[in-house]
């Protein structure tokens, strides 16, 4: 039997098979550059963020504000210098006040709060000077601009009508001398947010702020009296 040669396979099929090889060539190229990309994403990607460690058990926590109430000196700080020109033409200097109970209040004339509290700040001002004449003293700081504005504040028949006897009422316009390192020494307020008004400091005998009030408070409160009776006995 006559042997049959193999059979050439046509130049169509053989263009076939190579547009399939290449085809997958190509699509082999495209898979292995497409992980590449990835890998290269991957590796210039920002590592991830690390949870927020948590505070160390000693850090201090904000304490919220507690307003209109007395509230005692943890640590009674050196209360800073006070030496301001007074309404009546004088001066007041605390470190010539030294073995007196000094009551330090920083208020100004267009706060209502401040208004609110005067009266019964007033009236237990000097009641304690008259009780203990030498050893108390209160002195009430206005940060307006002028001493006609403070004046005209107390002929108010809700004021009294004229500036209170036995209470010295002082001036620091706009509060650029004494109430800053005041509140900052007294509680730590020392961001410009944290002047508002008014605000009372106690300072003992030793001259260190022993309390401190926050806001406006009704000074008819015998615990207020208690406070400065025993500063002053003590």
């Amino acid at each position: 039997m006559a042997q049959t040669e193999p059979r050439k396979p046509s130049r169509q099929a053989l263009l076939a098979v190579g547009i399939f090889a290449v085809a997958l060539a190509g699509a082999a190229w495209m898979a292995w550059d497409a992980t590449h990309q990835v890998e290269q994403l991957a590796r210039a990607a920002p590592p991830p963020l690390a949870s927020p460690a948590p505070p160390p058990p000693s850090a201090p926590v904000a304490e919220p504000l507690v307003f209109g109430q007395l509230l005692l000196s943890k640590a009674p700080p050196v209360a800073p210098p006070l030496s301001l020109p007074t309404v009546d033409g004088g001066r007041v200097d605390l470190a010539r006040l030294k073995g007196q109970v000094v009551f330090v209040n920083f208020w100004a004339t267009w706060c209502p709060p401040c208004g609110k509290e005067m009266p019964s700040m007033v009236k237990l001002g000097q009641e304690l000077v008259a009780r203990h004449p030498g050893k108390f003293r209160m002195v009430a700081v206005s940060v307006d601009e002028s001493v006609d504005l403070v004046k005209q504040f107390f002929k108010s028949p809700e004021q009294g009508g004229r500036l209170p006897a036995g209470v010295t009422v002082a001036l620091d316009p706009e509060a650029r001398q004494t109430v800053r390192p005041w509140y900052c020494t007294g509680r730590g307020a020392c961001s410009p947010d944290d002047v508002k008004f008014p605000e009372s400091y106690i300072v003992d005998k030793s001259g260190r702020i022993a309390a401190y009030v926050i806001g406006d408070m009704d000074w008819s409160d015998p615990a207020a009296r208690q406070l400065l009776e025993r500063l002053i006995k003590g």
